[in-house]
């Protein structure tokens, strides 16, 4: 194989491995969710919100105590 079609090579394998590592970087589904203080779920302390842009926002405090307010799958414009 000469020189240049080892750049080729090169050049296409370094382009296939940074697409696939940029697409294993954003989430599949936009999750906001909402922490409580107990098993109850009558007070909350915190919340999340994990965008399809890849953004995480935090607010509050992280329990073992949450509901997923809202869950839909990412595909359509990227929000911010």
């Amino acid at each position: 194989m000469n020189i240049k079609k080892k750049i080729i090579l090169a050049g296409l394998l370094t382009a296939a491995a940074s697409s696939a590592a940029f697409a294993a970087y954003y989430p599949s589904h936009h999750v906001e969710r909402e922490y409580y203080s107990s098993a109850s779920l009558s007070h909350v302390v915190g919340r999340t919100i994990q965008k399809c842009s890849g953004r995480f926002i935090s607010h509050g405090e992280k329990t073992q105590y949450f509901v997923d307010e809202i869950t839909f799958p990412c595909g359509g414009p990227v929000e911010e």
